[in-house]
């Protein structure tokens, strides 16, 4: 097998990936996940969240694995063809581990997916803790202002 179909099968399987990660964005959004997200709440919804956290981790990993899928189509194309990356007798097994790998790398990358969602909603929630407390912060300085302005000048 050439390096050049070889590498094109790498590419074709960081596709899959690729693809597969951003499918798994819209494929997350059940009714239930979508009328939660569309729910009112008085300060912000915690439902918005976690979702938003995944679905950000679900697009950076399948928009970096789609790009480097691009990037070995174009790189498959600079090897010169009668350059020997697996020897022939090898070669009808290459497809077969690489769907097996591909597989194996999803599963991996799901559950690395799943630990920046966490780290997103961290994030996320520390940002709205932080907003809360200068918006409350913000709520005493005009109590103040308005007691002193009522405040009877003698």
């Amino acid at each position: 097998m050439s390096a050049q179909i070889l590498v094109q099968i790498i590419a074709a399987c960081c596709g899959i990936l690729g693809s597969a990660f951003f499918a798994i964005g819209i494929m997350r959004q059940s009714v239930d996940a979508m009328a939660d997200l569309a729910g009112t709440y008085m300060d912000w919804n915690p439902h918005m969240i976690p979702a938003l956290a995944a679905q950000k981790a679900d697009y950076l990993f399948g928009g970096a694995i789609i790009c480097l899928a691009f990037f070995l189509q174009l790189l498959s194309f600079t090897f010169p063809t009668t350059w020997i990356a697996v020897p022939s007798h090898y070669a009808s097994a290459v497809p077969w581990v690489a769907m097996v790998v591909t597989i194996v790398l999803f599963f991996a990358l799901w559950l690395l997916a799943r630990q920046v969602a966490g780290r997103f909603e961290v994030q996320i929630k520390s940002r709205l803790n932080q907003r809360d407390e200068e918006a409350q912060v913000k709520r005493e300085e005009r109590k103040k202002v308005i007691a002193s302005q009522r405040a009877p000048r003698t």
